[in-house]
């Protein structure tokens, strides 16, 4: 059987289930990778969907996808375009009878694989990207608690177990290859940007790519920080602050899996403490997200989202350019915003408060500060981004209507001596 396997958000070999099951049921693989939001601007708001530098971050992660998958005398092929399209030259060309790819549960990227499969090939697409599969839940997605903490409660109350990562499949050695002409990649020269980002891309340590996932994990369950990571997550900047796992999760460099095994290995022997388990606390907050996609879809893109909030935003389009312009009357936003511009990295805590002065101060559509990370964020995540930013509006399935943050507040107690605003004071 001859098959394609494309690459989306699962930019691995190991750990992969749903390569796994292609290796494992073809006899011929076209291994694909389809940039479809290069040219693709927000049709809503009038920018580019990925900015440069998640674009710099994936370009590096394809590098070194086309190295391992070369190792074994295979090839990354690489596209650019509607999926719909690329899909049916290639069909009709290699005669193609299965397609295999992740599965991911948001309306457009359903859209995509429906149309696929509207070209007469099978298409087996995999759900792979939480901890818990939705079949190991103990209880129907239909059912899935609207609070986080009863989630949570239920989950553990049950003692499930993250399944172990699986190796890689023997049979990546024995597949034959499909190939055409491969791309090369193009990676964007660095700017002085990133110098004092919390995740500096152009620093080797920090690239994309699953061999660099996997060895920061490695060094960071290494070293103690993970022992004090509920004290230090919250602040605003540096590398040693927060476990910076979310851009590695965010393309499939590591998955899920692979880190939980990791953290458990470090408690057993090290030290097992708050700080740890809130580490697990955190990807756990990463799955609920996933199931809330899978259980209210579309609605939670809407302004009103699941309409249980009686806010009534009305948006001023000047005042969003100056939010994401960093031209406010905050400082302190300001700086906010010049660091996640330049960098594509801001803390969760800075997000918040970001996300809040769009939606509270300035009243403006949510949506559109959602879309605007997902242009700038190196980690950006379908699920999270939506989620945390429905979360922050009132929009989503907090029974307490959104949050509200006093930006003085917020200031004083995480940057009160102004050095995070002086870093990223906007010249």
């Amino acid at each position: 059987m001859k098959s394609i396997y494309w690459f989306r958000n699962d930019l691995r070999l190991k750990d992969n289930l749903a390569l796994n099951y292609a290796l494992n049921n073809s006899e011929h693989i076209l291994f694909i990778h389809i940039d479809d939001t290069q040219n693709d601007k927000n049709s809503s708001w009038g920018f580019k969907r990925r900015g440069k530098h998640r674009n710099i971050f994936m370009l590096q992660g394809l590098e070194d996808l086309q190295k391992d998958l070369n190792a074994y005398a295979h090839t990354l092929n690489r596209f650019v375009g509607d999926p719909r399209n690329i899909f049916e030259g290639l069909i009709k060309q290699y005669k193609i009878n299965s397609v295999f790819c992740e599965a991911i549960f948001a309306p457009e990227e359903q859209e995509k694989e429906k149309s696929i499969k509207e070209l007469g090939v099978t298409i087996h697409a995999h759900f792979q990207s939480s901890l818990y599969m939705p079949e190991h839940l103990p209880f129907e997605l239909k059912d899935l608690p609207d609070v986080f903490t009863q989630f949570r409660n239920k989950i553990e109350a049950e003692g499930i177990v993250p399944e172990e990562p699986v190796v890689l499949s023997e049979r990546i050695k024995e597949i034959l290859p499909i190939s055409i002409v491969k791309e090369n990649l193009f990676l964007p020269i660095f700017t002085e940007a990133y110098v004092n980002s919390s995740f500096p891309i152009s620093d080797k340590k920090f690239k994309g790519g699953e061999r660099n996932a996997n060895l920061y994990i490695h060094h960071y369950f290494k070293s103690k920080y993970p022992e004090t990571y509920k004290l230090t997550r919250n602040n605003l900047m540096g590398i040693e602050c927060s476990t910076k796992f979310s851009p590695w999760l965010s393309l499939g460099f590591i998955s899920p899996n692979q880190i939980y095994k990791a953290l458990k290995e470090y408690e057993r022997k090290n030290t097992a403490n708050e700080s740890t388990y809130w580490i697990f606390f955190e990807l756990l907050w990463r799955d609920y997200f996933r199931f809330l996609f899978m259980k209210y879809g579309k609605k939670l893109f809407y302004k009103k989202g699941l309409g249980l909030s009686n806010n009534n935003c009305q948006h001023d389009e000047k005042k969003f350019n100056a939010w994401r312009n960093g031209k406010t009357p905050s400082s302190f936003i300001n700086a906010g915003i010049c660091e996640l511009n330049q960098t594509g990295f801001i803390s969760n805590r800075m997000r918040q408060i970001l996300a809040s002065y769009l939606v509270n101060e300035l009243a403006c559509d949510w949506r559109a500060g959602a879309a605007w990370f997902e242009h700038q964020l190196i980690d950006y995540d379908v699920y999270s981004n939506y989620a945390n930013w429905s979360y922050i509006a009132g929009v989503g399935t907090d029974p307490r209507g959104g949050r509200h943050f006093n930006v003085d507040k917020q200031k004083n107690t995480y940057d009160p001596d102004g050095s995070y605003e002086k870093v990223w004071k906007k010249l």
